[in-house]
């Protein structure tokens, strides 16, 4: 008797192919893992992947005679099976296979990944989420794509047929960490993801205290286990970058520098696929090999390009940092993108030469997971982050607030619930009750409201059902000259039903009384502290509303936006250093020694 179970098809327990439409033929039957043994022979040029014999029919139904060869998988790919060829492409990598394979640091567990290949094989789509912070978002990718972005060109060219089925969203934000992601994935992660990609080793603390169960680490793991429960069960990927150059000189080149160690941890638990930029690159790095030279990077110690005495000109393509944290897009960010390409890839070679997952691995996929590594780190199944659309979801009722969009483009949308009656109110129900806050009996909930210098007025907010917190009061206006949305954090109760009510005073700093509020956030742990990172907070809520099924893409931001965080940034560090050291001294010796920092 056949049955359904995650998009394949089992019969007489094996999984035989995806239920597809009716233009797309079903596979036929391979062999299983059981059977499948990638140590037999390889042959040809770089990228070979040759298969054993299917028989009378290969993966399309087409009769191949013996086995099926792919000739240089990624670069010119060709079949010895008519049936299995398809248009590869012009990409060529910059890496070789042997950097690519250094670069794939623990095989892991890959049902997952080939199980969301066979479905794209047999006539679904692919979808692949990007999560991290300013690395994964692009920042060094000045001139050339960030690493989703190249692996999104690689696969574009290389998987056959995929106009409609296939796209990547990168859902990463530049100074988050994964605590705000483990809180906020619903609103950066397609709920249809096959494969997520999280990139944190260089953004998320390198060694919190206590040891791996703190603050840090615990929301890292819950990320993890609420990813991997998606409805696709999709494949999670580790992609551990790599910072070379250090605040502390004496660290510069170190190769255990990162939470790489520690995330690995995490990785190896749960069987999960990694991708190390160190372990790819770091001999290159040592070596001086060309387009992995890290006597300096990239940009000036301000972020800028240096044309005199055609200083760029040698740099661009040869140095692997664009500045001191993020690799360059012509090298760094292009190694990163053609590490996780080659993964997807691997397994594409796999089903698309007939391989089908076995029952025992569906079963496995979605099976309970194991009891948490860290204690009592369970997470939850309630949604905790309500920006844009999922916002507009937690409303009970109102009366006087609006949802508006007061953007000025279609490309810049502010929306928010605005009113400017005293009186008005609105009720947003949500649950507080979250089984990773085993340590006490309250959590943090964050709102986030307009503040500026005029027209604002000021509202009231208290917990009026199912849970409690105590009440408080807020003031819209500021003596800043600008408009900005701000979060304020307070302690809940925890409450499968929790009203939060909102109130427009009659009290006024300004003579008026507009009231704007853009989201709600709860976090797992009582010990967690609030997000407070503003600008990330209006990124999000800019760019999840430009969506119409409310997830975040760092592509609906205006790329004048990001570059104006990304400077706020670099200054914020050279501040840094400049407080430690009591001069400026970033330009000597940021780049690791202070005799080469104004060398080529």
């Amino acid at each position: 008797m056949a049955q359904t179970v995650g998009g394949i098809l089992m019969t007489d327990s094996k999984f035989s192919a995806l239920t597809t439409p009716d233009n797309v033929p079903k596979k036929a039957a391979a062999k299983s893992a059981d059977d499948y043994d990638d140590s037999e022979e390889r042959d040809g040029e770089e990228g070979d992947f040759v298969t054993p014999s299917l028989g009378e029919a290969g993966a399309g139904g087409v009769a191949c005679g013996g086995g099926h060869a792919y000739k240089g998988m990624v670069e010119y790919a060709s079949a010895s099976c008519k049936g299995h060829m398809y248009t590869p492409g012009l990409f060529k990598m910059l890496t070789d296979e042997r950097t690519r394979q250094m670069g794939q640091s623990v095989y892991g567990d890959r049902s997952r990944l080939l199980a969301a290949l066979q479905r794209y094989r047999d006539g679904g789509t692919l979808t692949i989420g990007v999560i991290g912070a300013s690395i994964a978002a692009g920042q060094g990718a000045f001139d050339a794509p960030a690493f989703p972005y190249w692996a999104n060109l690689i696969l574009q060219a290389q998987l056959p047929n995929n106009i409609g089925r296939f796209k990547l969203n990168n859902g990463a934000v530049p100074g988050t960490s994964s605590q705000y992601m483990s809180t906020c994935h619903n609103v950066h992660v397609p709920h249809d993801a096959d494969i997520v990609v999280l990139e944190y080793a260089v953004s998320d603390e390198e060694m919190p205290m206590p040891h791996m169960n703190n603050q840090v680490r615990r929301p890292y793991e819950r990320l993890i286990r609420k990813l991997l429960n998606y409805p696709r069960r999709p494949a999670v990927i580790l992609m551990h970058a790599y910072r070379w150059f250090q605040q502390q000189t004496e660290y510069t080149g170190q190769f255990w520098t990162s939470s790489e160690r520690q995330h690995m941890e995490f990785g190896l638990y749960y069987q999960l696929p990694q991708l190390s930029v160190k372990s790819c690159c770091y001999h290159h790095m040592r070596t001086g090999k060309e387009g992995f030279q890290v006597k300096r990077p990239r940009a000036d110690p301000h972020g800028k390009l240096q044309h005199e005495n055609f200083v760029d000109a040698m740099l661009k393509g040869n140095a692997f940092y664009f500045d001191i944290v993020h690799p360059d897009g012509n090298t760094g960010h292009r190694v990163m993108g053609e590490l996780l390409a080659q993964l997807v890839l691997d397994a594409w070679a796999q089903v698309s030469s007939g391989y089908n997952v076995t029952a025992e691995q569906i079963e496995h996929m979605y099976a309970p997971l194991p009891t948490p590594m860290l204690p009592n780190n369970q997470e939850t199944s309630s949604s905790l982050c309500f920006i844009g659309p999922a916002f507009v979801k937690t409303v009970l009722n109102a009366t006087g607030f609006e949802w508006i969009n007061e953007g000025k483009t279609e490309q810049l949308p502010k929306w928010g619930y605005i009113a400017d009656t005293p009186g008005a109110e609105i009720n947003f129900l949500i649950s507080t009750n979250t089984t990773g806050a085993a340590k006490g009996p309250e959590v943090v909930v964050e709102i986030g409201f307009l503040r500026s210098y005029e027209t604002m007025g000021k509202f009231a907010v208290q917990c009026s059902e199912g849970c409690a917190c105590r009440p408080f009061f807020v003031d819209g206006i500021h003596d800043q000259h600008t408009s900005q949305t701000f979060l304020h954090s307070f302690r809940v109760s925890q409450a499968d039903r929790c009203v939060i009510s909102v109130k427009v005073l009659s009290a006024t700093s300004s003579g008026k009384h507009k009231v704007k509020l853009t989201g709600l956030m709860v976090t797992e742990d009582p010990d967690n502290q609030g997000f407070n990172n503003w600008a990330a907070w209006d990124w999000v809520s800019l760019a999840s509303a430009k969506d119409p099924n409310g997830v975040f893409s760092i592509s609906n931001i205006a790329r004048r936006s990001m570059m104006e965080i990304l400077r706020q940034d670099r200054e914020a560090l050279r501040q840094r250093y400049k407080a430690l050291y009591g001069v400026d001294v970033f330009g000597t010796w940021a780049y690791g020694r202070a005799e080469e920092g104004r060398k080529v």
